[in-house]
C-alpha cells in the first residue's frame, strides 16, 4: 500500500511540473504498437525525459529514423563504437551473448555482424519478431532519440518506474 501511495505522489509530482511548468524534455506518450511487448503494450502511457547518458537496456522514445514523423519505443541494446550481430536466436555484443530476460521471444531472423558508428545506437523491440527496429534501418543516430522513457503511468495498476 505504502509503495502505491509513493508512485502516485511521484506520479502528481511529475505531472504537476510537466503541465503547470512547462519543463523542457518531459514528454509525455501513449505506446501504438505491441513492439515493446511484454515490457510495454499498445495503449500504455507513458513519461520520457531527455538525457544525455543513454546506457544499454534502457527504454527511449525515438523519431523513426526512416523520414517519418512517427514517434517509436525501443530498448537501447548497442552502443557507440560496439560490434553487434543477431544470430541463432541470440544477440551478441563484442562476440558476448547478450542476456535479455524481458524479450517476448527470441528473433527468428540473423543479422550479420556490423559496428556502430560512434553518434548511434542500436534498438530493438521487447517483441523482437514484430518489431520494426535497427534489425531492419542499421544503428540509429542520436539525433533521432527524443529521451529516455521513466515510467508507464497508465494502467495505474501497472504503475512502473524504469
Amino acid at each position: 500500500m505504502f509503495r502505491l501511495i509513493k508512485n502516485l505522489i511521484f506520479l502528481t509530482i511529475v505531472f504537476l511540473i510537466g503541465y503547470f511548468f512547462g519543463i523542457k524534455g518531459i514528454r509525455f506518450f501513449q505506446v501504438s504498437s505491441s513492439s515493446m511487448e511484454p515490457t510495454l503494450n499498445a495503449g500504455d502511457r507513458i513519461i520520457s525525459e531527455r538525457c544525455e547518458n543513454i546506457k544499454r537496456k534502457d527504454i527511449v522514445m525515438l523519431y523513426a529514423p526512416k523520414g517519418e514523423k512517427e514517434i517509436l519505443v525501443k530498448r537501447v541494446i548497442g552502443l557507440p563504437g560496439e560490434r553487434i550481430k543477431i544470430e541463432g536466436g541470440f544477440v551478441y555484443i563484442n562476440g558476448e551473448i547478450l542476456h535479455e530476460p524481458y524479450i517476448k521471444e527470441k528473433p527468428n531472423y540473423e543479422k550479420e555482424e556490423i559496428d556502430i558508428p560512434m553518434d548511434s545506437y542500436f534498438l530493438l523491440g521487447d517483441n523482437r519478431n514484430e518489431s520494426e527496429d535497427s534489425s531492419i534501418w542499421g544503428p540509429v543516430s542520436k539525433e533521432h532519440i527524443i529521451g529516455k522513457v521513466i515510467c508507464r503511468y497508465y494502467p495505474l495498476k501497472k504503475f512502473r518506474i524504469f
